[in-house]
């Protein structure tokens, strides 16, 4: 998507003189000058989340209610290809490539573009592991959000309230996707 130039009403001051004076400045303030007319909003290039990218589950971060935000895991990482389409005019970015969800989880992945973040809200049951090392799965209901951030990657949260059983309570746990070549 192409910017128009700001207008000299939207430069600042201190900016104007700066640009005004080019000899007493060199060719700095030209190529600043150059680089802000071309320079893409930051609402253009936030909505588009597309190739492939490294996303980790930190687990070892997780806090929360539950007794699962206490148990002790290793950060989980894996590829996914990601791909956005905003044809319909709200903005869908679907993995498109990667691991198969597990059974207690929709099979499908999408999200949505809402002011500064992508986000996703399910519900699932939570594989819950008890202190003698069986598993029950409770409804739960999950809220994941992505904030694009200004090196290219994407931070934010993996949220659940489980609703009910051993471990019911809230756990949240902080994710990154980080571009990558697979």
């Amino acid at each position: 998507m192409f910017t128009s130039p700001p207008t000299v009403a939207a430069i600042p001051p201190a900016a104007r003189v700066i640009l005004a004076n080019p000899r007493q400045f060199g060719a700095f303030p030209l190529l600043l000058s150059c680089a802000l007319i071309a320079a893409p909003t930051a609402q253009a290039d936030e909505v588009f989340w597309g190739g492939w990218y490294k996303i980790t589950f930190h687990t070892d971060q997780k806090s929360g209610t539950s007794i699962a935000a206490t148990q002790q895991e290793t950060p989980y990482t894996a590829s996914y290809k990601i791909s956005t389409d905003c044809s319909s005019g709200i903005c869908t970015a679907s993995v498109v490539d990667g691991p198969t969800p597990k059974d207690n989880a929709k099979q499908s992945t999408s999200f949505v573009w809402s002011d500064s973040q992508w986000s996703r809200s399910n519900d699932w049951r939570w594989d819950c592991t008890l202190p003698d090392g069986t598993i029950t799965y409770d409804p739960a209901h999950s809220l994941t959000t992505y904030k694009p951030q200004p090196d290219g990657s994407l931070a934010g949260t993996f949220t659940t309230t489980i609703e009910s059983g051993a471990c019911q309570g809230t756990v949240v746990i902080p994710v990154t996707a980080v571009p990558s070549s697979t």
